[in-house]
Parts: C-alpha cells; sequence; structure tokens
C-alpha cells in the first residue's frame, strides 16, 4: 500500500503528462479494440449461418445472371422444399447518394425458415399487396421506418426514371441480414415493363434453395450442378455459410490489413509511452540514485518505476475498452467493408483482451528506460545530477 501511494504521489508531479499520456493509451486501445472486432465480427457473421439449411445457387462462370427458370426443375427434386429466384437491384431513397440495395425474390423465399420467423400475419400480409416489402432491422431503425408505412424509391435505369411505391410488411430480425430490403420479384418485373424495360422474369442474380434437413446439403448441391452442367449457364451450389463467407472475402484480405493496422497501433503506442517513461525516468534518476544508496534493492526501485507504467496502461486501457464497449456493444454498419451483412460489434471479450494488451504494452515501453536507470550505478547518477 505504501508502495501505491508513493507511485501516486510521483504520477502527480506532472499531472499534464500524466493525463495526456493516459488519454494516448485510452484512444489506442479503443481504435484496437475497434479493429479487432473486425475479423471476429466476421466470423460471428459466418457462424450464424452454419446451421441454416439453404443453398445459394449462382453462375459458376462468374458475376452474371442466372435462368431463374431453374428454379422449376430444383423444386421436384429430393429433398428440395421450396426454391426462390433473387435479382439484385439498387435504387435511391432520399437523394442521389442514399442506395438501396433492393433483393426482388420470389415469393417462395417466405415459405422457407429464415424469412419473417414468428409473423404469420406479415408474411400473409406481404403476399397479399405486391407493393409489399420485409426490411432488416437495422435499416428500419436507421431511417425510422415502421411497418405499414409507404416509402419511395427511385431508379434510372437506361435514362427511364422511376418512382416505386412499397409498404413495410414485416421487419426481418436475422442478424445476418440486419440491412436487407426485400421486395416481390414480380411487381419489380412490372414496373420495368411499364416503362418499356426488360423485365426480371427470366433472369436471377442467384437461387435460394430449401432443403429438407442440412445433411442433405451436399447431395442436393451435387445433383444441381450435375443437372446444369454443360449448359448455357452451369451452376455452382453453395451452402449459405460459403456463399457468404465468400462475399466477404471478395471484399479483400480484411484481415491482413486489420493485422497491418494493429501493428502500427501498437508500435504507435510504445512509442509515445516510452517516450512519456523516458522522460518519467530521468526525472527519477536521483531518487534511484539515493533509494540505491540508502540500501534499496533493484527490485524494490523497478516495482516502484514499472507501477507507474502498469497504473497508466490499468487506467488508460480501462477507458478505452469502456468506451469501446459503450460505443460499440450493440453493432455499428460499416456498409460496404461487410457487404451490408451483420454489424460490426464490439464483444466483452474483445474489450477485455484489449485491456490486458494495454497494461502490456504500457510495461514494454517502459522496460528499456526502467532498465536504463537500475544498471547506472548510484555515485555516477549522482555526480549527474551535481
Amino acid at each position: 500500500m505504501k508502495f501505491l501511494v508513493l507511485i501516486m504521489r510521483n504520477m502527480r508531479r506532472n499531472l499534464r503528462r500524466t493525463i495526456l499520456t493516459l488519454l494516448t493509451i485510452a484512444v489506442a486501445t479503443l481504435v484496437f479494440a475497434m479493429l479487432v472486432s473486425v475479423p471476429t465480427s466476421m466470423d460471428r457473421i459466418i457462424n450464424l449461418l452454419a446451421k441454416d439449411q439453404r443453398l445459394f445457387v449462382t453462375n459458376r462462370a462468374g458475376p452474371w445472371n442466372i435462368p431463374a427458370k431453374y428454379c422449376n426443375d430444383i423444386r421436384k427434386m429430393p429433398h428440395v422444399d421450396a426454391c426462390a429466384a433473387e435479382v439484385d437491384i439498387f435504387m435511391l431513397y432520399r437523394n442521389d447518394s442514399d442506395w438501396i440495395g433492393v433483393v426482388a425474390s420470389d415469393l417462395d423465399l417466405f415459405d422457407m425458415q429464415s424469412a419473417l420467423p414468428g409473423d404469420p400475419d406479415g408474411i400473409k400480409r406481404y403476399k397479399a399487396d405486391r407493393r409489399s416489402v420485409a426490411v432488416g432491422y437495422e435499416a428500419m431503425k436507421r431511417y425510422g421506418w415502421h411497418v405499414g408505412q409507404q416509402i419511395v424509391l427511385r431508379d434510372n435505369p437506361n435514362g427511364k426514371k422511376l418512382s416505386v411505391p412499397f409498404i413495410i410488411q414485416g421487419v426481418i430480425p436475422d442478424e445476418a441480414y440486419p440491412n436487407v430490403f426485400v421486395a416481390r420479384r414480380d411487381y419489380i418485373s412490372e414496373v420495368y415493363k411499364a416503362v418499356g424495360l426488360k423485365a426480371l422474369e427470366s433472369v436471377a442474380t442467384r437461387l435460394i434453395v430449401s432443403v429438407d434437413n442440412a445433411d442433405n446439403l451436399g447431395q442436393v448441391a451435387r445433383q444441381i450442378d450435375e443437372t446444369y452442367r454443360n449448359s448455357d449457364a452451369e451452376t455452382r451450389s453453395q451452402t449459405e455459410q460459403d456463399f457468404v463467407a465468400a462475399g466477404l472475402a471478395n471484399v479483400g484480405n480484411i484481415r491482413a490489413i486489420i493485422l497491418s493496422l494493429v501493428i502500427v497501433v501498437l508500435l504507435t503506442v510504445v512509442l509515445i509511452a516510452g517516450n512519456s517513461m523516458a522522460m518519467t525516468v530521468r526525472d527519477r534518476i536521483p531518487e534511484v540514485a539515493l533509494l540505491r544508496t540508502l540500501g534499496f534493492g533493484r527490485w524494490r526501485i523497478g516495482y516502484l518505476l514499472f507501477g507507474e507504467a502498469i497504473i497508466l496502461g490499468a487506467v488508460g486501457g480501462a477507458i478505452g475498452a469502456a468506451a469501446a464497449l459503450a460505443l460499440f456493444l450493440n453493432g455499428t454498419d460499416l456498409g460496404s467493408l461487410t457487404n451490408g451483412l451483420a454489424l460490426i460489434s464490439v464483444s466483452p471479450i474483445v474489450a477485455l483482451v484489449s485491456f490486458v494488451t494495454a497494461i502490456v504494452v504500457a510495461i514494454v515501453s517502459g522496460t528499456i528506460p526502467v532498465s536504463g536507470a537500475l544498471r547506472t550505478a548510484p555515485a555516477i547518477a549522482l555526480r549527474k545530477i551535481v
């Protein structure tokens, strides 16, 4: 306890430097927690889909459309419960930079297990009105929408101006797709036809296939791909988990980028905190020499000096970790970084790791100046002061 009182008194000698060092460590801890949360959140996104019994069927040749009529054959295959064709389009909401990704899907999507779970009334309303949409919970919160509200999205394909009204009939609570905006493909196709544009009836960005049991996913995937082998549009059938993992991988080597940024953050904090500790130790050299002369061992003096580093790291790390939890515990949308999928959130485990890392970094930053002060002979240190 006496050592702690002495450490606190020493830290108050240059209060401004102490506060600035604390804030540096706190901000670095916050940034560290945010960066580490990106790959961990991506893993959580993929794990959320591990138990889904759906296949995503796309064009094997690349990011081109696939015939929607394939669903007619797929529905007849063993172990297939439903098949829905989906088309991705982008429409404007409030201004020219407010883009919303619209998934125009067949009604069969709402016969699958992951669409509007626990909301049979919402499904009935959705099927009764062609203008219906179902929206992810994060998009609902971001735009302040509510069920029953009518909204208008705009588009300008091939110079044809469109203003398309939609009615929100349900909220999709799926954590993997918080920003999804699902409309009816037959409705979007009619809107396109009305202005003389190519209809969306015959094409799809992908097919969603619901399988009766997860154990049959591989069998159904092989049958689909074998059926359309050597056709004009060969298929690639993937589980939902693999499809989303591939989509996240297409964003870039996020893990390598994050690792590089984490290393930069840690090195920056080590240099800043090391500089602060070097100035602190330099101010303590007379005291170190005097304590050594009075018979105090190096370990006891080391406790005093490293104690300041530990307290700086602990307090700064606690502030940064608490701020990370307060700001990002419920998740934040990083948009294109995760292809609009699940939110990036700081978990308590990541916050704890960030807190411990801050303490370790603070100790490492003080190692060189403290060891240098302890190696200096008392006579030489006192001579420098004189």
